[in-house]
Parts: structure tokens; sequence; C-alpha cells
């Protein structure tokens, strides 16, 4: 049985939500504003639903790109995968600069505007990058990964339905089934427990049950034993941005995905 303390990770618009496996425990749920409080309560390995590994310029965009494209590759559902804010943008939009100014800056950096939706995750996105810059242990163990990827290799095939409708959050506990025990009863707990989170952290955010159930699917992935994780883009390159940070999307699967 796994004895690691890991963690599937998902930002709630306001806190992350922590779905934490401690050694072979049952599933318990975290609700954190602060995602490096999480790795230094004990946490040895993290699978987190957000961009790492920032483009700075052209070079590193192109690097950046090549992943996310190998992601919503796998995924088949390409708007699930938001284009990445360069790091000043996500500096930017930490200190508290508006719309206009982020996408200006993300303009400046690699060329291109940016979306709205990139840019309500860019504070969050920054939060983590300069937690990881300062932090080589951590830089190594906490990895990006996408849920919908996880599913898709979890589940052998691509899934049909959102997961924002009851037929895709079943379909997701189908896709866990034979990977943990009793999939239905595990997002119960992780639900339930989430009523107990501390009023300072829950009153920033309200998660959703399907951001109980991307968790849960990142922490069933991330108990695997480290040396049988995949990643994306696949090509075994190791690239890093500017800061060193890996720039590269884990996941498992008996195969390789496409």
């Amino acid at each position: 049985m796994p004895t690691d303390t890991v963690a599937g990770v998902d930002w709630a618009g306001g806190a992350w939500l922590a779905v934490v496996f401690d050694g072979a425990s049952e599933p318990e749920p975290r609700l954190e504003r602060d995602l490096e409080a999480l790795w230094n309560d004990g946490v040895d390995r993290m699978l987190v639903d957000v961009p790492i590994g920032l483009p700075d310029d052209a070079e590193t965009l192109a690097e950046r790109e090549a992943v996310d494209s190998a992601a919503r590759s796998a995924a088949k559902r390409p708007s699930s995968v938001f284009p990445v804010p360069s790091r000043g943008a996500c500096e930017a939009a930490m200190n508290g600069a508006d719309y206009e100014a982020v996408s200006e800056r993300n303009q400046a950096d690699l060329g291109k505007g940016l979306s709205r939706q990139s840019y309500h995750i860019a504070p969050a996105v920054g939060e983590v990058d300069a937690f990881l810059r300062g932090d080589e242990t951590a830089r190594e163990n906490v990895l990006e990964a996408h849920p919908e990827v996880c599913f898709r290799g979890l589940n052998g095939r691509p899934l049909d339905h959102s997961k924002t409708t009851a037929p895709g959050v079943g379909e997701r506990l189908d896709a866990l089934d034979g990977h943990l025990d009793d999939p239905g009863a595990a997002l119960g707990r992780i639900c339930r427990g989430l009523t107990d989170a501390p009023a300072e952290v829950s009153d920033a955010a309200e998660p959703t049950v399907d951001d109980a159930v991307d968790a849960l699917g990142l922490a069933v992935v991330a108990r695997r034993p480290v040396d049988d994780l995949r990643f994306l883009p696949g090509d075994d390159r190791e690239r890093r941005d500017a800061e060193g940070v890996p720039m590269r999307m884990a996941y498992w699967s008996p195969e390789p995905l496409p």
C-alpha cells in the first residue's frame, strides 16, 4: 500500500481544495488559502491543476505551448486548457493590476493578449510560481496535472460528458473504479468534510462538486508510485522555464496517451 502523503489540488476560485491521502488512509479534504502551507504540512507529492513553468518570451512560450497542445490533444477537450499567462503578467495580477494592464504586459512579453479566463487564474498561477522558485524540493515534487488528462488515462478512453453535468460526474467516478475503493463514497466523504472548513477560508471560496471530483482524480493519480507517472508532451525532453521550473504535465495510463 502507498506510504507517502500525497494530494490532488484544484483551485476553487479563492482557495485551494486539496484531497489528501496519508499513506493508506481514506481521502481527507483540505481547503487552504496558501498552497505553500499545505506543502509544509508534510505532503510528499502533490498534483495541482495549475500551470507550472511559465513563459517569459517567445522561446519559452514555444516550450510551454508544446505542453498545452499535448494536453488538449490527450484530453480531447481543447477549451479546458487555458493559454498560460507570462510570468510578468502573473506578477502584475498578483499586485492587483486590472485586466487591461495584465493583458498589455502579456502582449509585451509574449506578443499576444490574454483571455479573461486566464486573467482570473493569473494570481493563483503567480502564487504557485513564486513558491516553487523559492523551494527546490517542492519544485520537483509539486507537479502540474490536468484533471481531464488524468481521467482519460484512468478511464482508458476519452470522456463523453462535461464534468459540470450529473452524467459527467458519474463518468468520472466510473473512471476511478479499480483505482480507488468505492469512489462514490469517497466523493461523499470529501463533500461532507468541506462543511468543517475554517470560516476564514471557506468564506473566500465555495468549492463545487466538480472541483471535488477533479481534486479526487488528481489525488488518485498522485498515489501511484512516482516511477509509474507519465508526462506530457512525452518526448523525453526536459523542458524548464527561465527560472528552472519544470514544464511538464503528469498523468498515469497503462500506455502513453496519444
